[in-house]
Parts: structure tokens; C-alpha cells; sequence
């Protein structure tokens, strides 16, 4: 077992009053652009839900990897503001004349928190890792050129070579920054013994997950917080020579609700936070000089807000359909889809949930998304009568009078939508669809669960009829969606992990999608791109809803604060952050 090094001496900084701690010194550390700050202090951040897994290549969830990314690195970084890609555990790389070889050179003297020399032959054993069809991941999904693996290989300790059979327009983003390098002389073991799923699991031994992030995990009260500690072998330092990050630690306190993030915001119990309920908006902008807070729009967020219906068409342990066979039916028909589309007042939401910071969305990408976007979807008015037409068609009408379409069989048109429990905006935007789908004679009961359990309900079990979520959006480009787009990704939520396409669209989707990540022209990525987002909003396997605003607020007393709504909107440059 490989225990923590602990934290070094405190020493006066001579250009400060107060005390700093000073860590060894990385052999090639890279420095960070960002003006000098001073060491010490802590931040206290809000967490909806606690992170199901600390393995961050198995992980799919926000909650987790809100974790696990400041606690692991990648080969390469990025710059949210520049969207740059940055050096990261490999201080170089180059491309071979055809582009299909990637050479990435690590940086010299580089530690894990344990204080083991890291490797390339790390990055070697995390992409052995992704790869081994024992291991559940997405990344699998999102790593594969014409559905062949990218081989990745130590030439020895620095040399880190990444070869692919043809090319593919992401290939230095997915290499690089997307692959979090994990450490082999701990999890190798495990991979051998066939438990690396459960490995890095929320009750593995703290002081047995070593990483090479800024922070590592000093605790975790299931429930309560997840406590994270400065790296003393974190491998970037300021301009001064101060190896970074400045805060000491960063605590994630589980909050049930939005309304109580907001509420510990307000007491100065949470230091930071992205306001989930934008009619607390006034309120804060009230608050902000007399609290000494900023406010900050940040304009339309990346991400979607939709619902779906379960289209998995396979059976539990016991035979019994994980969605009645009579449902599935409706489900599968393009036609309801498309009703459910007309059922929803995307306006209202925006004005309703939202105090109208927030837009109708009609596909998968917002304009915010400024290249990318396609604004020629299909949309879909408010319209009940348009909505009742289809469903007519399908045959579902209101047989005995009581309010309830039946199908031909007598079985009443009903279904339950589920989300997460402690989201207040899609606990009111599941009730009103709930009153708009009754005047249109279909039934929905509306169950909000706690959120691991609806994601492994989602990913894993299948067992549900329909669901309420949202998507986040880290990266503009289409690539960082592929475990979501084709058919066989296991974020593929409406029905994931298809050993072949379901339906033709969906085979469409997935030769599209692979053209565009093998096309290097960027013009013509952004038409085939065009089209998949066309086919999405057409064929209805989300109901899209609404783009919110995005809307942070920080204490004043945080430095070198610069909030993107792109990945980790408040704390993407973590390291670089500090306090008085």
C-alpha cells in the first residue's frame, strides 16, 4: 500500500505577509500564464449529487467527473477561454507526414502523489485499460477510427507513440486531453483480475488512489462531502517558480436541492456556485455588492435539456420486456415522438422554469455552439391539435370516455417519466408536461429518483419507460458526443449498446458521424454534421426543451477567476485560483 507524501515545511514568502507551503519542485514543470497568486486557503463548492465512481475511465457522470478530473491528468490539457490545447504530462508531441502517427514526449522527473515515477509505460496501460472489452467505457466508443482501436505504445519511460489505421480529425483532442492517465503499479492488478470496474470505486482506500492532478481525495462521507487535497507533486508551477495549485483544499458539499445551494450561497456557506434557478437571479444581483460577489452571465450553455423514451427492445433475467410490449410499440412510432415534440411549450418553459432566461432548443447542438450549430431543424410548435392528429393516426383515441387515449387493444395510453431527485427546474418542467399531456388524453405519472440510481436504471438496467435529463457539452466539437450518437455507445441513452443499428436513421447517424471524424476538411465535418443534427430533430429519439443561460456567482476574494460555459465552468484552471 502506497501512502501520501506529506505536505512539506511552511516558509515565509517573502512578498506577502503571510505563510506559504513549499513543495519540491517538478524536474520540467510547465508554467502557467496567469499572474502569480499566494498559497493557502480553501474553497467550498455545492455538489447535486455524489460521484457514483472515482475510476475515471468508467465514469459517465458529472458527479464523478467533477472529481476525478482534479484528480488525474492528461497527456495534454486545454484552455477554455482560447480553446486552445495545452501541454499536459507530455511537454511535446508531433504528427507523422500522413497523420497517423502521434508521438508524445512526457516530461522529465514527473511523480505520482505516492511519489512513483509516472511513465509513459502509464499511458501505454491506460489505453490497455479502455480497450479491454471487460471494461465498460466510453471512451472505447469515442476512441475508434472505422471501428478499429487506436494503438497506443511506450517506445520507452518518455516516448509515448499513438498509431490509427486512417485519418480522424480529433486524433490530438482524444489522444491527448480526453485519456485521463492512470497509474499501472495500482491498478494493473486489478485490470488482471478482471475487477477494474469496481476499481477506484467511492469506499476504495483513500490513500490507494494516487493521481497526478492538482488534488488528491483526502475524504469522502457518502451523502455529506468529498474533500479534496493539494498534490505536493503536481507538476506545474506559477511564474514566480511556485509550484501550484494555491488552495489548499476544495470541498464538495452535497446539497439535496438547488433551492439549498442557493440558500448556502446566500448564508456564505458555499463560496461559488452556477445558479440553477434563474428566478433567483434578481435576488442575487440584490445580494452581490453588499455581499461582495460577482454575478456573471455567461450566455447560452452548450448543453441540452430533453426527455426520451426507452427504445431497448430486450428482457430482463426473468423474460418480462424492460418495456411492455404494448408500449414499445407506441414508443418505436415515429409518430408519437413527434406528438410528445408538439406537446411541449418550449416557450412556457423558458418564461415558467426558467424567468425567461432561457430559449426554445429544436436540436442537439445550441447556437452557442457557434460553429457547429445547425439552425435548419425541424421545429415543432405548441400544438395540441397537431399533437392529438398524430396520435389519431397511430389509432389511440379515447375509446370509453374517461379523458385516456386506448390503443386498439384497450390498453391506456400512459407511461411514467423519471429524473433526478433535488432539481427543482426539472421537477417543475416535469409537472407541467404532465398537465399538457393530459389535455391531449395521455396519461404520465412523474418519479424522481436519486441520481446514481437513475443513471445505473438508464445505463445499465434499462428498467424504465421514460426519462427527463440533461446533457453536458465540454467541447464544441461533434466528436466529444460519439458515445451518445452511435448506436453502439453506451451513451446512446434511448438504446445503448446496439450490436447493430435498430433502425435505418440510426445506421445513417453512424456512418455520417464516422465520415466526419475521418474528413479532415472542417467545412465539409460541419455539413455532415449538419445533416446527423437534422435526422435528430426529425426522427424525435430526444424531445429537446430548452437552453438555459448560463449564470455563475463567486466571492470576490477568489483570484484569477475566469468562468467558461465550456467543461467545469467555474473551476477548469482549479490550480491557478487562489485567496487572501
Amino acid at each position: 500500500m502506497y501512502g501520501l507524501i506529506i505536505f512539506g515545511v511552511l516558509e515565509k514568502h517573502e512578498d506577502h505577509p503571510r505563510f506559504l507551503a513549499k513543495f519540491p519542485m517538478p524536474a520540467h514543470p510547465d508554467t502557467s500564464s496567469s499572474a502569480p497568486g499566494i498559497s493557502g486557503g480553501r474553497l467550498i463548492i455545492g455538489a447535486l449529487g455524489d460521484p457514483k465512481t472515482l475510476n475515471p475511465v468508467v465514469a459517465s457522470e458529472s458527479s464523478s467527473r467533477d472529481i476525478y478530473s482534479r484528480v488525474f491528468s492528461g497527456l495534454t490539457g486545454y484552455n477554455n477561454i482560447t480553446q486552445e490545447i495545452l501541454p499536459g504530462l507530455a511537454k511535446s508531441w508531433e504528427f507523422s507526414d500522413d497523420k497517423l502517427t502521434l508521438t508524445f514526449h512526457m516530461r522529465e522527473g514527473l511523480l505520482w502523489s505516492d511519489g512513483v515515477p509516472l511513465t509513459a509505460y502509464d499511458a501505454e496501460f491506460t489505453y490497455k485499460c479502455i480497450y479491454d472489452p471487460r471494461v465498460e467505457n466510453s471512451l472505447a466508443d469515442i476512441m475508434r477510427v472505422n471501428g478499429e482501436p487506436f494503438k497506443g505504445v511506450a517506445v520507452d519511460s518518455l516516448t509515448f507513440v499513438v498509431t490509427i489505421p486512417s485519418t480522424f480529425a480529433p486524433f490530438l483532442e482524444w489522444a491527448g486531453a480526453a485519456v485521463p492517465v492512470l497509474p499501472k503499479h495500482m491498478l494493473e492488478p486489478e485490470l488482471e483480475a478482471g475487477k477494474f470496474d469496481s476499481a477506484y470505486n467511492v469506499s476504495w482506500p483513500l490513500d490507494q488512489i494516487v493521481g497526478s492532478g492538482p488534488y488528491l481525495i483526502e475524504k469522502y462521507e457518502s451523502g455529506v462531502k468529498t474533500v479534496l487535497r493539494r498534490n505536493p507533486n503536481y507538476w506545474r508551477i506559477d511564474s514566480d517558480g511556485n509550484t501550484l495549485p494555491y488552495l489548499e483544499r476544495i470541498i464538495h458539499l452535497t446539497v439535496r436541492s438547488s433551492e439549498t445551494e442557493m440558500l448556502m450561497f446566500q448564508t456564505g456557506d458555499l463560496d461559488m456556485m452556477t445558479v440553477s434557478k434563474l428566478a433567483d437571479v434578481p435576488i442575487l444581483e440584490a445580494d452581490a455588492e453588499k455581499n461582495d460577489f460577482t454575478l456573471k452571465n455567461l450566455g447560452i450553455s452548450m448543453g441540452q435539456n430533453m426527455f426520451w423514451f426507452n427504445l431497448h427492445t430486450g428482457s430482463r433475467e426473468d423474460g418480462t420486456p424492460y418495456v411492455a410490449k404494448h408500449k414499445q410499440k407506441w414508443f418505436h412510432d415515429v409518430r408519437f415522438r413527434k406528438a410528445m415534440s408538439h406537446v411541449v411549450d418550449k416557450q412556457g418553459i423558458a418564461d415558467t422554469v426558467f424567468g425567461g432566461l432561457a430559449e426554445p432548443l429544436h436540436g442537439p447542438e445550441t447556437r452557442a455552439n457557434k460553429f457547429w450549430f445547425n439552425p435548419d431543424t425541424v421545429k415543432y410548435d405548441y400544438n395540441f391539435e397537431t399533437a392529438g392528429a398524430y396520435l389519431d393516426d397511430m389509432g389511440l383515441i379515447d375509446r370509453d370516455g374517461d379523458g385516456v387515449r386506448e390503443d386498439a387493444d384497450g390498453n391506456p395510453v400512459e407511461f411514467t417519466m423519471v429524473t433526478n431527485t433535488g432539481n427543482d427546474q426539472r421537477e417543475l418542467i416535469g409537472n407541467l408536461l404532465k398537465e399538457d399531456l393530459s389535455r391531449v388524453g395521455v396519461k404520465m405519472s412523474f418519479n424522481p429518483i436519486e441520481f446514481n440510481t437513475l443513471i445505473v436504471k438508464i445505463t445499465n438496467e434499462f428498467d424504465y419507460e421514460c426519462s427527463l435529463l440533461g446533457l453536458t457539452s465540454g467541447d464544441p466539437d461533434p466528436s466529444s458526443g460519439m458515445s451518445s450518437w452511435l448506436s453502439s455507445g453506451h451513451m446512446h441513452m434511448w438504446h445503448p449498446r446496439q450490436e447493430k443499428p435498430a433502425t435505418e436513421w440510426e445506421a445513417r447517424i453512424d456512418e455520417i458521424m464516422n465520415l466526419q471524424m475521418t474528413t479532415l476538411d472542417r467545412d465539409k465535418r460541419k455539413e455532415y454534421y449538419d445533416e446527423v443534427q437534422y435526422i435528430m430533430s426529425d426522427m424525435c429519439p430526444y424531445i429537446y426543451l430548452v437552453s438555459p443561460q448560463v449564470i455563475v456567482a463567486y466571492r470576490n476574494k477568489f483570484e484569477n477567476m475566469l468562468p467558461s460555459i465550456l467543461r467545469h465552468r467555474l473551476l477548469w484552471n482549479v490550480e491557478e485560483v487562489w485567496t487572501e
